[in-house]
């Protein structure tokens, strides 16, 4: 079937698909000078393996997840891919619970964005209380000032 290829190879490639980051299943193929169709026919046959089928059904906890997260972010590709083997992970799975962090904060930061249109709110509020106080005050003060004139020159409306 894989005659012109050791089985130790071709799990080598398959790792190195499977832990790839950023590149392409392409782009690594043609560094290892295997064809992307060869290179995807043994990952196919990789992923029925039970190991690889072992790591989906573990349930991973938000603490482990976050743990392997912070613990991967520091580290070089190489590194990468030693620690998401021996937590039985593929750099996919991690990609999608870094994705899950960024969405369950997205709600956080339109709460930010909405207090602080609540704060601009209040803000303008207060703004025009004291602006009606001040109108409130003139308007008193005229009054009284209109009700000491009456005292002293009388009620011009009377005579």
């Amino acid at each position: 079937m894989h005659s012109s290829y050791s089985k130790e190879f071709r799990d080598a490639i398959v790792v190195k698909m499977l832990n790839r980051g950023n590149k392409t299943i392409k782009e690594v193929c043609e560094n290892e000078n295997v064809g992307v169709s060869t290179a995807t026919n043994w990952l196919r046959a990789a992923k029925m393996l039970p190991m690889l089928k072992k790591t989906e059904s573990k349930k991973w906890t938000s603490k482990e997840k976050l743990r392997v997260i912070s613990e991967s972010l520091s580290l070089s590709e190489e590194e990468s891919g030693i620690l998401l083997r021996k937590e039985g992970l593929h750099s996919h799975q991690l990609e999608e619970w870094k994705a899950q962090i960024l969405i369950s904060l997205a709600p956080k930061l339109k709460q930010v964005k909405s207090m602080d249109e609540r704060d601009e709110q209040i803000k303008r509020l207060e703004q025009e209380i004291l602006r009606k106080d001040k109108a409130l005050a003139e308007a008193s003060a005229l009054l009284i000032l209109q009700k000491k004139v009456n005292l002293i020159w009388g009620d011009e409306e009377k005579k």
